[in-house]
Order: C-alpha cells, then structure tokens, then sequence
C-alpha cells in the first residue's frame, strides 16, 4: 500500500514535496558515489597525474589530452627519471609532469624512418631497457621478465638458483642485472649465465623498449660540474663562442684542432673527458696507437708486450683490463682515439643528407617516442587504464593463498551465522523460558563492546586452544552475533503460531517445523543475516591479522594492508576497488532479497 495516495499526489505540495526529496536522495547519492568514481579514477594513473583530484579528473586527462599522454609515455619508458628524459631528449624540463611532445612531427617523417633504421645497426651495448621500476610502480619491463623466467624455468625458482647461483626467494624478488651503461668501464659480462639469459631476453623485447645511450647529456654534465662551475659563460670564454643552453654543445668525434679559436681549452676538455669519462666499449682506437701500446705494456714488463695486439673489446677483468684502462687514459695517442657515441655514428650516417639540421645534429628520439605515441594511443591509454588493477591482481594471484582463503572464510562465516544464531533465536522465540529475557539481554549486551575490547581476551583464548593460524581462529569469536539473533528473534516472534499449531497436530518435531516452515518464510531476514555475515568476514583485517600471522594464512584484506608498505597511492587505489567489487557485486546481485528482508519485518 502507497504511504501517499493517488488522489494526493495531484496537489502542487505534495509533487514539491516529492521532488524536493527525490533532490536530497539524488544528492545524498552523489556524495556517495563520487568518492568512489574518484578512487576509480585515480586507480587508473600514475606518478605524473595522480595528483589531480578536481571534478574534472573524473576522466583521466591522458584520454583526451595527447600531450598528457605523451608524458605519461616518457614517464614510464624512462622510470620518471627526470635526467634521462631529458638526456634523451635534449631538453631541459624541471618537471615529468611538464614534459611536451616536440612540434613539427609530420615535417620529417623520413627522418624518423632512417633513425628507426640506423637503431638497427647499432651493437647491444649501445642499448639500455627502458619500463624499470620506479616508485614501486608496475613496471612493464619486470612484469615480462618474471613472466618469461617463470616459463624457461618451469616456475621453480630453485632452479633458477642453482643455475645463476643466487638465492632468491620467489621470482617476484629476481631483477635484471644492473647495467650502469653511462660509466667509463661499464661493458657487459657475457660469460656470466645471467648475463648471457638477460641478453637473449632483451632481444625478445619489442623495439620501444630499447633505449639508445647518449653521451652528449653527459660530455655536457662534465663541462658544467668538472670544468666550468655550472657557468656557460666561462665556457663562453675559454671557448670563444656564445652558447645560450648546455644542450647546445655537442661532443666532437675527434680532438678539437687546437688552432682554432678556444682550440686549446676544447682540446683539454675533449681529451678529459675521453680519457677519464668517456665509456670505453664505446671508443675507437686506431691502428696507429699499437706502437705506443706494446711500448706501454713493455715499461710494465708485461709478456709477449712485443707482439700484442690492441683489444677489440674491454677486457673483462684482471691485469689485462688495468693495463688497457690505463693506457687510454695516459698513454694513447690522442689523435688515435675517435668518440663513437651514438650521436656521432647517426651524424656520420646522414653527413650530406637533405635532413634537417635539428635531425642530424641530434638523433630524433623525442621524435620517435611522439610518433610511436600517435600510432599506439589506444593501446597506450587501455594499458595505462588497466595496468594498476592488473598488477594488484597479479599480487594477490602470487602471494600466499588470499583468494581461497578469503573464499573459504566468508563461506564458513555465512554457514555459521545461518546456523548457530536462527537456531538460538528459534529457541528464545518458541519456548517461553523464565529466563529467556534475561538471555536476549545477555546477549545484546555483547553489543555494547568494541570488538578491539575483546581483540587480547580473544587472542590468549584461541592461543591456549593450539587455534592460532587457522581457520577456527577466524570463525569461532564471531560465530554468534547479538544483533542477529534480536533481530531474528523479533522476526520469528511475528510468524503465525497457527502454522506451528497445526504442523505440531500433524506430528512434525521441532526440526521439522524450523526447516519446513521457519526457514522458508524467513529467507529475507536470512539474507540479511547472510550479507552481515559476508561484509564481517569480507572485511576483516585487524582480528584476522592478529590470529593468523602466517601469511599462508592471511585473508585478502591482510594482503591489501601489506601492499601498502610496497606501492604508490595510484596502485593501492586499484587494490581498494577491486577489493570493493565483491560486496558490491553480491547487493547488486541479491538487493531484491535484502530490501525485502530489510522492509519486511517493518511491517509484521
């Protein structure tokens, strides 16, 4: 029946009335749902955006800003290094978030054809991985390499112990080896088993993930910490030119001549830098220095100094690597060293080509990452979209048993609150017991008591019952719940007594009579009882992490509070949506039934 009828909701205040408070639920149901869409939202950046918290990120920019887009690409590539963006892209932006496509992309896209060509040429060591790790964010680059050695290695990590001679703990724990590609001595060790994996891993990456080294960003860095103070003007100086930036200044293949005007301060300052900065696998020597090198191992009475010849590569330890670095840093003749950086070798492959200048000066990375952010967007936006919530999912899957054991739990907890607490509300309602409202107090009184009141009393029980770290330990405190069998007892109270009258006539015995009558005329209020039940269980961190401190036992809520030591605020935000999803799901799912069983007993 209508609280308000037909006949009254024709008058002009009434229809107010029910506008106005369709208004208020309407508002009421944004406050509500707004933080949720805004947790969503966030869960779906990252470093550079997460920040933002106006009405308007409700839909992350990086949908339909491209330039947002491009620098959440470059975040990600090059590990929110700020320095490395900038090296690659010789820029000199103070902030990820202010990082910008470069303009004019479709002027050259030759350009980019021929850099994407000449990166093809170039030997691995010219290469760095980009997508690492940064800020305990998912890394696309660690994700495909525990993927690819959990596969090779049949997902034991024992043997992959035995065979790189580590001692790792899971395969969540193994990274790739680290590779320092911008110091002087820096060469890969291939000899090494985990070298040699890596190396063929690499080759399997998609072309994006190789990240060409530059070595002008770090001639610039030496000229401004080592040699000028942070001043270009001195630089301007001893040079003799008119430098505005640093970027500007690129690092020769060859010694300065001297003659030319500030000749001799770029002659010192290229010959330091080769000499003590400049990565050696990098640096071409001469046939002409093999004179000076016997003559140099000869004075250090090294064997057979008179035959040897000049390495092709960095020797990769011992005596033979001592001798070599020393000699390029005082012995080699300067003018038999030539700077193969990548910048020089792309120079020397488009020396007369109608690129330019801007193209062949300085290799077109930026250019590539915008062109390959144009082409890939969707995918680009689907990934950044969907890869927090992959990763928290991925965690959960790998760690422990959270999932079953939050299942079996929940399950258990619903099985005992449809069990122990009709049963005992069926006796207080059926039976007139002299003490059975001195009993319902008792048991309302349990209600008065935070549950951390009785969090130690619990904890010492269950300890000296040999229950800690399982299951019991979860479900037995909270088996009976006060507030339950009132409201079951209420709702008991109201059913027919002519039902159990004529059931008892016809012989039925008292479990007969509560599974065939009780239960089937109470399924709403059950379904109550059943969701608190769910949402307690569900829910539950501090008693489940108390009384179960084994993480083979922890629930998912427990494993949700761990990842909060491990990853950024953007990932812990996918982790509390999809950790809301399954009570959401289950009131969606059975509303129906628990409105009833909410409304129902209003009107008995």
């Amino acid at each position: 029946m209508a609280h308000i009828a037909q006949v009254g909701r024709k008058s002009p205040r009434v229809r107010l009335g029910i506008a106005a408070l369709y208004v208020i639920l309407i508002l009421g149901a944004i406050t509500t749902l707004y933080p949720f869409l805004l947790m969503i939202s966030v869960a779906t950046k990252s470093q550079t955006d997460f920040n933002d918290f106006t009405p308007k990120a409700l839909i992350p920019r990086y949908w339909y800003d491209e330039n947002l887009l491009f620098a959440k690409y470059a975040e990600d590539k090059y590990a929110n290094n700020l320095d490395e963006i900038n090296a690659a892209y010789n820029t000199d932006f103070a902030k990820p978030i202010d990082v910008l496509p470069p303009t004019a992309i479709s002027e050259s896209p030759e350009a980019i054809a021929a850099w994407r060509s000449f990166k093809k040429t170039l030997p691995d060591s010219y290469f760095k991985v980009g997508f690492g790790e940064h800020d305990n964010a998912p890394s696309l680059l660690l994700l495909r390499f525990r993927d690819r050695l959990r596969q090779d290695f049949g997902d034991d990590i024992g043997r992959l112990n035995v065979a790189w001679t580590e001692e790792n703990g899971s395969f969540d724990g193994v990274t790739p080896p680290f590779e320092r590609t911008a110091l002087r001595e820096w060469a890969p060790d291939l000899t090494n088993p985990k070298i040699q994996y890596w190396y063929k891993f690499r080759q399997s990456l998609p072309e994006n993930y190789l990240i060409p080294v530059r070595l002008d960003p770090v001639y610039q860095t030496f000229l401004r910490q080592d040699r000028y103070e942070d001043k270009i003007e001195n630089l301007n100086v001893a040079w003799g030119t008119s430098y505005k930036t640093w970027q500007e200044i690129l690092l020769p293949p060859t010694a300065p001549d001297a003659a030319e005007k500030g000749g001799i301060a770029r002659r010192a300052d290229w010959e330091k830098f080769i000499r003590t900065k400049f990565p050696l696998r990098m640096l071409q020597v001469d046939a002409a220095a093999l004179p000076s090198w016997r003559q140099f191992l000869t004075a250090r009475n090294r064997a057979n100094a008179t035959e040897a010849q000049l390495p092709t590569e960095i020797p990769l330890s011992g005596q033979p690597r001592t001798d070599w670095m020393e000699f390029i840093a005082s012995a080699a003749p300067l003018t038999a060293l030539r700077a193969n950086s990548t910048e020089n070798l792309w120079r020397d492959a488009n020396t007369g080509k109608s690129q330019p200048q801007s193209f062949r000066s300085v290799p077109p990375i930026a250019f590539d990452d915008h062109a390959y952010v144009k082409e890939h967007a969707g995918n680009l936006r689907m990934e950044f979209a969907t890869r927090n919530f992959k990763s928290v999912t991925g965690f959960i899957l790998l760690h422990g048993k959270a999932v079953w054991n939050t299942l079996l739990f929940c399950l258990l907890a619903i099985l005992g609150a449809l069990i122990v607490n009709p049963m005992c509300a069926y006796a207080l309602s059926r039976y007139n017991l002299p003490y059975g409202y001195h009993a319902l107090v008792f048991i309302l009184a349990t209600m008065a008591f935070p549950a951390e009141v009785v969090l130690i009393p619990n904890f010492l029980l269950l300890k000296e019952l040999n229950l800690l770290n399982t299951f019991a330990a979860l479900i037995l405190p909270s088996l009976a719940s006060g507030f339950s069998i009132f409201l079951l007892k209420g709702f008991f109270d109201s059913l027919p007594r002519e039902l159990y009258e004529a059931a008892t006539m016809d012989g039925a015995s008292e479990l007969m009579m509560f599974g065939r009558i009780t239960v089937p005329l109470s399924l709403p209020i059950f379904s109550v009882i059943a969701l608190n039940a769910f949402t307690a269980a569900y829910g539950a961190f501090l008693f489940a992490m108390v009384v179960c401190q084994n993480p083979n036992m922890w629930t998912l809520m427990v494993w949700l509070y761990d990842l909060q030591d491990k990853a950024p605020q953007y990932v812990i935000m996918a982790a509390l949506t999809l950790a809301a999803l399954p009570t959401l799901l289950v009131f969606l799912v059975a509303q129906k039934v628990i409105l009833r069983g909410i409304i129902l007993p209003s009107f008995k």
